[in-house]
């Protein structure tokens, strides 16, 4: 474990806090104005919201990083995939006509794809743990996998982000349980100052958030927020903690993207009809929850999941 001093995460935390507060607040008026979501739930208050903050936060949390964490040609890469992901989803934030599928899910595809070979270069154990026990995979089949698991938290990460304070949230929690996992338990601390930093940025962004919202983070905070947080995954060396660190986010954003991959490919117009997707939609519309009250369940039921793994972890260590 790389020796990483409890001043240097102190400093990445509110460093990110304090020069995201300043920055959002300076340039929240400079950023494109949010058109409404026709289709969802009440998507027409959003209308005239300042849309893509990320743009602001997203490169103070690689500057910072930069800053504080230990040198890594490896971290370089990722916090360059992040800005490109960021990037992306700032350009269709600001474009007038949403971009299509194909076009955002090859610039995922191409975003993954770098990143999975940066790890693999950079790696030479690939497998996951199971009750205490190592399985080791064949490169072969750990890049597929992997590749999955940054390409789903990308996509549910954007899906998710919906509801006032609620993706942030939910976020904060996650990386909230990865950075103590890299930290305690999978000999990662250098990582682990990256989640605080990113936690520190993502708290200066739910200050402007919380309901009624002043700013969204658009896709280019939700998408940059995803890559990174699956990469923090794959550097725990157990990608299969994404399920108690962030299951309400893979659940919220995943089942739209099931329902509507089965849909076409089927060519079924019934499945899951019953269920509103994301989630936080069903949430609100036919729960009848008001925003904050979804905000809140959602996201306890996210820490105790997370939580859970993490006691989980240390029963095991």
């Amino acid at each position: 474990m790389l020796a990483v001093s409890p001043i240097s995460a102190l400093w990445g935390l509110l460093l990110g806090f304090a020069l995201s507060v300043t920055l959002i607040a300076l340039l929240r008026d400079k950023l494109p104005q949010d058109h409404g979501r026709a289709y969802a739930v009440n998507g027409e208050q959003s209308k005239g919201k300042a849309r893509g903050s990320g743009v602001v936060f997203i490169p103070v949390f690689a500057a910072v990083t930069m800053l504080v964490a230990p040198f890594s040609w490896e971290r370089c890469a990722y916090l360059f995939l992040t800005l490109a992901a960021m990037l992306t989803g700032y350009l269709d934030d600001r474009s007038s006509l949403p971009w299509g599928e194909l076009k955002k899910g090859l610039l995922d595809l191409a975003i993954c794809l770098l990143a999975i070979v940066t790890y693999m270069n950079t790696h030479a154990d690939y497998g996951f743990s199971l009750f205490g026990w190592r399985v080791a995979l064949p490169w072969w089949l750990f890049a597929p996998i992997a590749l999955f698991v940054l390409w789903a938290f990308i996509n549910c990460c954007n899906c998710a982000d919906g509801v006032d304070g609620h993706f942030g949230t939910l976020s904060v929690i996650a990386l909230g349980a990865l950075w103590y996992a890299l930290y305690a338990f999978c000999g990662g601390a250098d990582w682990s100052l990256c989640s605080l930093t990113l936690i520190g940025c993502v708290l200066a962004y739910l200050l402007f958030n919380a309901s009624p919202s002043l700013i969204m983070m658009g896709d280019a905070g939700s998408r940059a927020i995803g890559l990174f947080m699956g990469i923090l995954v794959l550097q725990t060396g157990n990608f299969l903690l994404c399920l108690p660190f962030a299951v309400v986010i893979l659940l919220d954003g995943g089942l739209g993207l099931l329902k509507l991959a089965i849909m076409r490919t089927f060519h079924s117009k019934t499945f899951m009809m019953w269920l509103l997707t994301p989630l936080h939609d069903e949430a609100r519309k036919k729960r009848r929850w008001s925003d904050t009250q979804t905000v809140f369940r959602f996201a306890v039921v996210q820490l105790i999941c997370a939580l859970a793994g993490l006691l989980i972890m240390a029963a095991l260590s």
